[in-house]
């Protein structure tokens, strides 16, 4: 058992020992034990206090990793719109030449007329390189992304515990300091700001979503699908907020980052790129 003594910062290569004895013992979380690992290397080189490397690494690794993905996204989306709109126009034009050279019910017209529009569409999308699943591009990475790192993040927290005892959270702006980042040190502020900068999130793309057109599909079933998704995401809002209550403070922090990241993002993309049209006939 290690003594009190040996429980201060000259003993931090006995964190990276035990994270690489975790890797060895289940290979399962390798990569987990490596973003921790690396976030350790980090904290030693740079001598930033925990609670600015973590929002730091945080806006670096989105600037350059998930920003470009969402910036080619958004333009993508822009141009499915424009070309979405030229296809519905269409539309009108096929029903009238079908009911003029074959007799069939108006159900049957209408079927027939959507069945040409998205065929019309979907060539058209191929021909100006914005295939429909290239969309899923940015989640698959953005996704991942965030589940390692806070996994990451988690595992150095619960990997220095076992090390140090600190009950002050000012502790964790001193660079000297280790982590103990349990709940008694951490205040209950972080959980309601992560809670209302999420729903904040959410609203905002309720609202920008809401002021889509989106021509030659049944906007009705899109509103009540879109109130269904928005409701789930105001839920997860809370939810977060309870897990957070019980999570360490660098990984409520690393999560608040991420959401203040995305709100910031999603205003400058609809400001340079909207998606919505600013007439009022929409």
């Amino acid at each position: 058992m290690l003594s009190r003594a040996l429980c201060i910062r000259p003993v931090r290569p006995t964190t990276l020992s035990i994270l690489r004895g975790n890797t060895l013992k289940s290979p399962k979380f390798s990569t987990i034990s490596y973003v921790a690992e690396n976030f350790e290397t980090l904290h030693e080189a740079s001598k930033l206090p925990w609670l600015i490397l973590i929002p730091a690494t945080t806006v670096l690794m989105r600037t350059f990793l998930t920003l470009p993905l969402s910036i080619l996204q958004r333009k993508r989306l822009v141009k499915q719109n424009e070309l979405r709109n030229i296809v519905s126009s269409i539309s009108p034009v096929v029903k009238f030449r079908l009911a003029q050279t074959q007799k069939l019910t108006p159900e049957q017209i209408t079927y027939l007329s959507m069945k040409e529009t998205r065929k019309r569409q979907k060539k058209l999308f191929k021909k100006y390189n914005v295939d429909m699943w290239k969309n899923v591009l940015l989640p698959l990475v953005q996704i991942p992304l965030w589940v390692t790192i806070s996994l990451g993040i988690r595992k150095l927290t619960d990997g220095s515990t076992t090390l140090i005892e600190t009950n002050n959270i000012y502790n964790i702006l001193d660079v000297s300091t280790d982590l103990s980042l349990a709940l008694d040190s951490a205040p209950f502020l972080l959980p309601i700001v992560l809670g209302t900068v999420s729903l904040i999130n959410v609203e905002y793309n309720g609202i920008m979503f809401n002021k889509r057109n989106f021509k030659g599909y049944d906007n009705t079933k899109l509103s009540k699908t879109t109130q269904s998704i928005l409701t789930v995401s105001r839920l997860g809002s809370i939810f977060m907020m309870g897990v957070s209550s019980q999570a360490s403070i660098l990984l409520t922090v690393y999560w608040i980052t991420s959401q203040v990241f995305s709100l910031i993002q999603n205003y400058i993309l609809d400001t340079l790129w909207p998606l919505h049209n600013n007439d009022t006939n929409m």
